[in-house]
């Protein structure tokens, strides 16, 4: 008997960055890292057509105000930090338009809300 663990399986999406994301900034978590390149949408409903590689960032999606999907880290915020909110950055497809399509209902990037600012200290 072998204890194998399932892989995991997701849609992946490519990083779109704005001009002022092009350089490392830290209270990015995915995006603030430029060798990143791809992510992985997992969760509740998305295709997992795709085994996630091991080193990738795996994002989830959202609707916030009833009708706005966002993207947002699916690791949880750490406890000194504030998050998640917008970074200027975007997911898009990657591969499969079909999937994308399907699963989004349209083509648009999606906001990655992946930036966090550190908690002040109390005075």
């Amino acid at each position: 008997m072998t204890s194998e663990k399932p892989a995991l399986y997701g849609m992946r999406a490519q990083i779109l960055r704005s001009s002022h994301n092009l350089r490392p900034n830290p209270n990015n978590m995915i995006s603030g890292d430029l060798n990143v390149q791809v992510v992985y949408v997992v969760g509740d409903g998305v295709p997992g057509l795709h085994p996630v590689l091991s080193d990738a960032p795996l994002v989830a999606v959202r609707e916030i105000a009833g009708r706005f999907t966002v993207a947002y880290p699916a690791d949880k915020c750490p406890p000194d930090r504030y998050g998640f909110m917008a970074s200027g950055a975007y997911i898009v497809h990657r591969g499969s338009f079909d999937e994308w399509l399907s699963y989004f209902g349209h083509e648009l990037p999606i906001p990655l809300h992946d930036k966090t600012e550190r908690r002040q200290q109390p005075r």
